[in-house]
Formats: C-alpha cells, sequence, structure tokens
C-alpha cells in the first residue's frame, strides 16, 4: 500500500482515451464479437457449413480474445465493487457515516460511491480516478473523502450527475453519475441549513482510517498534490 498525491483533477489522456474505447467495445464491439464466437462454436460440427482446418486458428484467436475479454471486465467490476465494501463497510461500523440503503448512490460497475449519513450528517465519497492504464482494468488506486455539512462549498446538480465543490484548489469537485442524484442533492441542501456539531474533524479522521484500511486490503490511497 502506498499514499499517491496524484494530480486527477487534469484529464489523463492515454487512460481518458482508453476508456472510452473500452466502453465502446463494451456497448458497441463486445455484442457481434460474442455471437461471432458463438457461430464460430456452433458450425464447428456442420457437415455444411463447417470450419475448415484453415480456419481453426482464426476461430481460437476469436474465443480467447472473448474469454479474455470478459474475464477483464468481469474482474475489474468485482474488484472495484469490493474496494468500495472494505471502505463502506469500516465506515459505516465505526458510525461516522451509516447510510440508510436510499441515501446511497453507486455505479453499476462500481467505479464511485456517495454515502449520505442524515443522522450524523456526514458524506463519504469513494471512487476509482484514472491514475493509469493498468488500474483500468487492475483497479488498486482509490479515492476516499469524507465531508461534514460544513466541509464543502457547494452541491451542483445537472442531470444524473450530482458534483460536490471541495474548496479544495488542487481538487475543486468531485462527483458522481446515479438516478439518485436529485434527491441526494434536495436532502444535502436541506441538512446544509440544519446545525450540526461534530466530536471530529470528518475529513482528517477519514483520511487517516482510509490509510489503514488501504493498507490492509492492499490498496493504494489517492490524495491531491501537496
Amino acid at each position: 500500500m502506498s499514499v499517491k498525491h496524484f494530480d486527477t483533477y487534469s484529464k489523463n489522456w492515454p487512460v481518458a482515451v482508453t476508456g472510452v474505447l473500452s466502453i465502446g467495445y463494451l456497448l458497441v464491439v463486445l455484442p457481434f464479437h460474442f455471437a461471432y464466437g458463438f457461430w464460430l462454436f456452433s458450425m464447428l460440427d456442420s457437415p455444411r457449413y463447417g470450419l475448415r482446418p484453415q480456419d481453426y486458428s482464426q476461430a481460437v484467436f476469436v474465443w480467447i480474445s472473448l474469454a479474455i475479454a470478459i474475464c477483464l471486465t468481469c474482474y475489474c467490476i468485482y474488484k472495484q465493487r469490493k474496494n468500495l465494501k472494505a471502505f463502506s463497510n469500516f465506515f459505516r461500523e465505526s458510525g461516522l457515516n451509516n447510510p440508510s440503503p436510499q441515501n446511497i448512490a453507486m455505479n453499476r460497475t462500481g467505479w464511485g460511491y456517495l454515502g449520505l449519513d442524515t443522522q450524523k450528517g456526514t458524506i463519504l465519497y469513494i471512487s476509482h480516478p484514472e491514475t493509469s492504464i493498468l488500474n483500468f482494468f487492475f483497479p488498486r488506486d482509490v479515492r476516499v473523502m469524507g465531508f461534514g455539512m460544513y466541509d464543502w462549498k457547494s452541491v451542483e446538480l445537472e442531470g444524473n450527475r450530482l458534483t460536490i465543490y471541495t474548496g479544495n484548489p488542487e481538487l475543486p469537485t468531485v462527483s458522481i453519475t446515479s438516478g439518485k442524484a436529485a434527491m441526494l442533492y434536495e436532502k444535502i441542501n436541506a441538512m446544509r441549513h440544519q446545525q450540526w456539531k461534530y466530536e471530529y474533524d470528518v475529513p482528517g479522521c477519514v483520511e487517516l482510517q482510509a490509510k489503514k484500511i488501504a493498507e490492509a486490503n492492499g490498496l493504494n490511497l489517492v490524495l491531491p498534490p501537496q
């Protein structure tokens, strides 16, 4: 485990391009890739349309590449969700952030998480930032941030995207896209006008504990540049 002070606010173009190509493959190419691989498999024993010996290498390449793509996708989703669970469970059990299920927003792939505890007045934000191409497929770099109601400047809602303006010039905003964005936006704004008392510094406490959780799970904690 290590702590990485990484500028994730500036666009990392190699990782961004890899992300766009990967999403494009999953949404557009993978269905055809799968269908073609299935068709080749079904033709193995066909007396009329069976594969010729010179076609075997192509078929093997299609099947192997399809298996690799599916395995990488499943592993990435599994690992990201596992990472989120490691942090969110700890802070839930510690009582620092224990949101009800309706106050949790999480991407389907496990890329990001936002939990709003309406009783404690805390927000827990977790994401997998774009640090490297390797981390895109084998996610080990995690950003974890905690907020009390006085630890951020403003929130913004644009479609299904909820953005928190942190007040930190090295990381001005963090955001998550979810169908619950509008509901969480209304709740956060309502909570901001209530009176809250905290026995500890929420951002500092979350960062301190996140370092321990990351170390215990073999992850890297990503922090803004110093």
